[in-house]
């Protein structure tokens, strides 16, 4: 079973908002010689992968009706979202260990 994480995505152009929930692939580094120093395998970057998308108190899934350029719009807001929380917890965690 996957692990989904949630976002809230504010639609302004239909004035609702859309629950989304999203898969995450974290980022790679790619193998390295150790000799040489050469590249093995190349680096993979991290991944938000949008599954499906349905209004509050919805079971509808949306995801396969909405136009690529909103789908587009809500993967870069969450991942914008996620990149915020996951530093916020960084912190978080950091601040308690020094103090």
């Amino acid at each position: 079973m996957q692990h989904l994480h949630e976002f809230l995505y504010e639609c302004d152009e239909l004035g609702l908002q859309l629950k989304c929930f999203f898969e995450y692939e974290p980022a790679e580094v790619g193998a390295i010689e150790y000799e040489t120093g050469l590249k093995l395998e190349p680096d993979y970057p991290e991944v938000w992968t949008l599954i499906s998308v349905f209004l509050p108190n919805s079971s509808v899934d949306l995801s396969g009706v909405l136009h690529p350029d909103v789908i587009s719009q809500i993967e870069r807001d969450a991942a914008t979202y996620f990149e915020e929380m996951k530093e916020e917890k960084y912190y978080d965690r950091r601040s308690k260990t020094i103090f």
